[in-house]
């Protein structure tokens, strides 16, 4: 295992997990549905969108408060994320 580890780049504790993931079920593929549940619906996840389509300038804690439910910003900014929208910064040019 070491062996592998050290070819592979990674732990051996990785190697070892999947090992044993192989010898047990015969796959090394990851479970579907592993994860943390989502805190937000599919409607909740489009309504975020439009409102940052709708208002450029929105803030996350806008969005959040709009949208009524507990989440943290930084979900926000995933699912922003997810719907491949990025942040505008103003472009500075240097002068010549």
């Amino acid at each position: 295992m070491r062996r592998v580890a050290g070819q592979e780049d990674s732990s051996e504790c990785v190697v070892r997990n999947c090992w044993e993931q192989w010898t047990r079920e015969g796959t090394h593929a990851w479970k579907t549905g592993s994860g943390a549940t989502r805190k937000t619906t599919r409607r909740e996840d489009r309504r975020i969108v439009w409102q940052a389509l709708v208002d450029p300038t929105v803030t996350r804690s806008t969005i959040r408060a709009d949208v009524g439910i507990a989440i943290v910003p930084q979900t926000i900014s995933r699912h922003l994320a997810e719907a491949n929208l990025k942040s505008k910064r103003p472009f500075h040019a240097l002068p010549l």
